[in-house]
């Protein structure tokens, strides 16, 4: 018995590729979900670390902190317009 391959029409898997590039809202999210993401990985690392002595919701807060602190770089980044950036890119400070 042949088996019959299914597959999705020609124009729907075109409509893949033509996606637009993503605006300034998911950008917004993505920082969000990888700060999030950055926050869990360093407190498993310390849990991990001290060979679980300590929870994991004990150390979360502190390791959300961080996160949030050195994703700041990145959100104000986001947030400058072109030209500011430029301007501050070269001033040397």
């Amino acid at each position: 018995m042949k088996s019959e391959r299914r597959s999705f029409p020609r124009s729907a898997q075109s409509g893949v590729a033509r996606k637009q590039p993503p605006n300034a809202h998911d950008v917004e999210k993505l920082l969000h979900f990888s700060r999030q993401l950055y926050a869990h990985a360093l407190t498993l690392q310390e849990v991990i670390r001290n060979d679980g002595e300590v929870a994991y919701e004990d150390l979360k807060p502190r390791y959300d902190r961080q996160a949030a602190q050195q994703f700041e770089i990145f959100y104000h980044t986001f947030k400058l317009p072109s030209r500011a950036r430029r301007r501050g890119a070269g001033s040397g400070e």
